[in-house]
């Protein structure tokens, strides 16, 4: 019981961490220790690259790497890599989640674009 105790308090820390990011510099510092906690990409809205192709994209994963100022999310099933330079990021916005299961951050680049990077930071055997 000691070790969920310890993950339960884990969580907790962790979210309340989520919660502060507000920019860059931050959201790398918190994605350094972030571990074994689900995490979701997505984009709000169709984006382009600049030649007028749209796209949109959702990518799951447990862990976000951070290599210098780029994190790179690879879904479980290894098939889809994405890859973002936080250079690019103008703002973040740390909210709980609509069912309050996590922490959802609106990621606004400085082209306008913007996307979800969602934490998964509930217990399933909560009993709140």
């Amino acid at each position: 019981m000691d070790g969920m105790q310890n993950w339960t308090n884990y969580l907790e820390v962790m979210r309340n961490r989520l919660l502060l990011v507000n920019d860059a510099d931050s959201l790398i510092s918190v994605l350094m220790d972030v571990k074994n906690i689900p995490i979701a990409l997505s984009t709000v809205e169709d984006v382009t690259d600049g030649t007028g192709l749209n796209m949109s994209l959702s990518v799951i994963c447990s862990e976000a790497k951070v290599a210098g100022r780029v994190m790179c999310l690879m879904s479980d099933d290894m098939f889809t890599t994405v890859q973002l330079n936080l250079d690019t990021v103008k703002r973040v916005d740390s909210k709980i989640s609509v069912d309050g299961k996590g922490v959802v951050m609106k990621l606004t680049i400085r082209n306008g674009a913007e996307f979800l990077l969602m934490f998964h930071t509930d217990l399933v055997e909560e009993d709140e």
